[in-house]
């Protein structure tokens, strides 16, 4: 139940891993990084961007040692700014790599980076060498609150180390397997606390993955205040076969050691408020003179506030480091495991003031909403629609019916220039597809999607027939639905133009296999689509579902992603359980629980024994606490902060009624029922 922390950035990398003997290692090795080097490298770039005379450059020394866990993650950033040597920052906020100090070299540098070093033996005379390597592209924050480091993501650009070899470079990257896992990424499991007395040299624990492999590690780490530049060198010893990393061999290589010494030398610098786009997350409900566990969830609201939702907005915040888990059309996000990791599938949005309208006991089906417009009945206030926004609505849909009731038959769509698929998916049927109407903006008389399904109710295992010359060749079909695609050029926060309400709610899928002779959509890497003869994309658009066929409609909403009177077929609920997201870590036997919609299902029940596996599918960082906002009972089970994509296990056993709380949202809250 333990969540990482990411953090600082050193270690940043270990690169380390490596090794071989191709780095031909030289008797003249560049010494270690030291922090007297980094802090005139440091005072002499805060020199260079300023006209004043020389001044002697104030410097405030970190001591960091180990406090409490607190796990979050920071996006990696990066700025630019011109630093005075004459003004301190403060050890507060965000700090982000800054590329644009000094030069690179593998001799010298003074600039960023993370490398190697390893020992190795050669034969023919020549006795022991040191090997080294480095690479200077290396990115990431990190964020002060209240005296201490609290978090930080560092992460280092592996095809990019260099050693004093060029002709051996393309070995290095081949045994780091960077083609697949091109990055190395440092994260620190617990909250370091500064003490600006004097210098200390700290050891402080964290987590290194490279080739895919992440491994715990110690890592000894000093830091420097020197002006507005923060100074950090350090370094850990990582084991080659941790990595899974072989040193290739040769008749002039006697021995190489399987541990390799990582090191660091990073600047960085106090990041602007342009870089900064953390949401402030409100938690006014929560009296800390009135909780036991005061520091704790001081912190983790700190934790959230720090979270980029700018990112998240849009579509996903680069500090994710998600598992498995979601259920498309009911999660904010969805995360696959995949041959090269876990990946996202889909997201919903940008967030907006959308509403998931797919309650049963609420009219989100076209004809329900036509219906509640003609009874002239009070419009449920959770759906957010005025009359006169529910009457252009239904007006929109009305228009949307009359255009399918035209393409009734496939071979109209056929005629007009709507292609198959060829892919018919489970409770939403094939989408025959006009490419040529994508730039043609929303529209919504005109989609640019039409969904049919096999006539005869039968979901088919392979592909479906083509529209050939006009006329559609496969088995007959019957209309079902429609859907509007368009092109994912918006980068900003604003919801695409769609239909009048909020009740429209798109979503973009991502890393999507698509295997229309096959029949089938897989969620496999590019290499592995293209082996199978499928056509991959990274991302198709912003797209959107709307059932307004009244023989198809649809019980979870008109704007739902499914639609359970498409095969196969069966009620709301079972939809939901059939789409239901797990990956590899998944807990045999587990019951699932999705957090979604700033919210928890409000009863979970499970068997004494029975693990409870929580998905944190929502757009924004949540908490699972035991206890209630007034008093939390965290020494029982507390999560942390989780981020999006973001999983927590809870073990049952005794049988009981255990309430549970979000300390970043109290009005979360829960019963978990142990039979």
């Amino acid at each position: 139940m333990k969540r990482k922390l990411v953090l600082i950035t050193f270690a940043l990398i270990g690169i380390a891993v490596f090794a071989g003997w191709w780095f031909l290692l030289r008797d003249d090795a560049p010494p270690p990084p030291d922090l007297e080097s980094a802090i005139q490298i440091a005072s002499a770039a805060q020199a260079a961007t300023t006209t004043t005379n020389a001044v002697t450059v104030p410097s405030t020394t970190l001591t960091a040692t180990s406090t409490t866990e607190v796990p979050t993650t920071i996006a990696p950033t990066s700025t630019t700014m011109e630093l005075d040597p004459n003004e301190e920052s403060d050890i507060t906020g965000t700090w982000s790599v800054d590329k644009t100090i000094g030069s690179f070299g593998i001799d010298e540098s003074t600039s960023s980076f993370v490398g190697f070093r390893i020992q190795e033996v050669l034969g023919r005379g020549i006795g022991e060498v040191t090997a080294v390597g480095r690479t200077p592209l290396v990115d990431g924050t990190i964020n002060f609150v209240e005296g201490s480091l609290t978090k930080a993501e560092i992460i280092a650009d592996l095809t990019e180390l260099k050693t004093d070899r060029s002709m051996r470079d393309s070995k290095v990257q081949s045994a780091l397997n960077t083609s697949t896992h091109p990055n190395a990424v440092f994260v620190l499991d617990e909250t370091i606390s500064i003490n600006n007395s004097k210098m200390i040299d700290s050891t402080v624990p964290g987590s290194l993955t490279v080739n895919g492999l992440t491994n715990q590690i110690e890592v000894e780490l000093q830091g420097q205040l020197v002006g507005q530049i923060m100074t950090v060198v350090g370094k850990f010893e990582v084991a080659l076969s941790d990595y899974e990393v072989e040193a290739p061999s040769a008749p002039v290589v006697v021995s190489v050691e399987d541990t390799a010494i990582v090191e660091f030398q990073l600047f960085f610098i106090k990041a602007t408020s342009a870089d900064s786009t953390a949401a402030v997350v409100t938690t006014t409900t929560i009296d800390p003179l009135k909780i036991e566990n005061v520091k704790q969830l001081n912190e983790y609201i700190a934790e959230a506030t720090s979270f980029d939702q700018s990112d998240s907005d849009w579509l996903l915040p680069g500090n994710l480091d998600p598992s498995a888990g979601g259920a498309p059309g009911f999660t904010r996000y969805v995360f696959r495991q995949t041959s090269a990791g876990v990946v996202p599938t889909l997201v919903e949005g940008p967030i907006g003031p959308q509403f998931r309208c797919q309650d049963e006991d609420l009219p989100c089906s076209y004809l329900e909403l036509k219906e509640l417009l003609e009874s002239n009945s009070l419009i449920p206030e959770e759906m957010g629609l005025s009359r006169e926004e529910l009457t252009k609505l239904v007006s929109e849909l009305d228009l949307l019916s009359q255009f399918l009731e035209e393409h009734r038959d496939v071979n109209k769509a056929c005629e007009k220039g709507y292609l198959s698929d060829r892919i018919q998916t489970a409770n939403m049927g094939s989408h025959f597809i006009r490419a040529d109407a994508f730039a043609d903006g929303f529209n919504p008389g005109e989609p640019e999607i039409i969904l049919y399904a096999r006539a005869d109710g039968i979901l088919p295992s392979g592909a479906l027939g083509q529209c050939r010359d006009g006329v559609w060749d496969g088995e007959p079909m019957v209309l079902v639905g429609s859907a509007f695609i368009l092109p994912p050029t918006q980068k900003d926060n604003s919801h695409p133009e769609g239909f009048t309400g909020n009740l429209d709610n798109w979503h973009v899928h991502l890393n999507l296999c698509r295997g229309n002779s096959t029949g089938t959509d897989a969620f496999v890497p590019k290499e592995e689509c293209e082996k199978l003869g499928g056509k991959f994309h990274e991302t198709i658009g912003w797209m959107m579902h709307a059932w307004v066929n009244p023989e198809h409609d649809n019980e979870l909403g008109v704007f739902s992603m499914w639609n359970p009177t498409i095969a196969p077929f069966g009620d709301t609920g079972s939809v939901e359980d059939r789409f239901l997201v797990q990956g590899e870590n998944f807990p045999e036997g587990a019951k699932q629980s999705l957090v979604t919609n700033f919210a928890f299902e409000d009863e979970i029940e499970v068997e004494a024994g029975q693990s409870v596996y929580f998905n944190n599918s929502d757009s924004v960082p949540h908490t699972i606490s035991a206890g209630t906002p007034d008093a939390p009972e965290l020494e029982e089970f507390d999560s942390g902060v989780l981020n999006p994509g973001d999983n927590f296990q809870i073990d049952t056993s005794q049988p009981g009624s255990y309430p549970l709380f979000c300390a970043l949202h109290p009005d979360m809250t829960a019963l978990l029922i142990v039979n």
